[in-house]
């Protein structure tokens, strides 16, 4: 199991509501988010705002999901986004699970490319989710680095 204590939490205000984030990488891409709002590219959005229950075949006891962002479509329909910096089997396996048993589209963020065993896992779990983007920090965050208040 890994250690996550050079992880720290940080409160932002972002779209008028202050939210305290696990991660900045969550806060980064909030801001992203919100700034797609603004140009009305979405509706809105809501951080960890939803549990999911995950059934599992070996298991009575239901695994628990709870998605970073829930995106709300120009459209009216809601899409899932997933932030990661580090993923490890247990999410992999969550995250399979929701794919087969729910229809709401998923997409998973990583901040940077993750390899080895990461980068099989995000491979094998592409073909059930919406799309995974591989290198936030580059292909989105730069581009915006000036709207962060750090």
């Amino acid at each position: 199991m890994g250690r996550f204590n050079h992880i720290r939490r940080v409160t932002h205000l972002v779209g008028g509501r202050t939210i305290t984030f696990r991660s900045l990488f969550e806060y980064h891409y909030c801001v992203w988010l919100q700034l797609q709002k603004e140009q009305r590219i979405i509706l809105d959005w809501w951080y960890e705002d939803e549990i999911i229950e995950l059934e599992q075949q070996y298991s009575t006891k239901p695994k628990r999901y709870l998605p970073d962002f829930t995106v709300q479509m120009l459209d009216g329909s809601y899409e899932f986004e997933e932030t990661k910096g580090y993923f490890p089997s247990k999410d992999y396996t969550k995250l399979r699970l929701y794919a087969d048993q729910y229809d709401t589209p998923l997409t998973l963020i990583f901040a940077s490319t993750p390899y080895g065993s990461q980068k099989r896992r995000a491979e094998r779990i592409e073909k059930h989710i919406k799309r995974v983007i591989y290198d936030a920090e580059k292909s989105i965050f730069t581009k915006i680095s000036f709207l962060f208040d750090e």
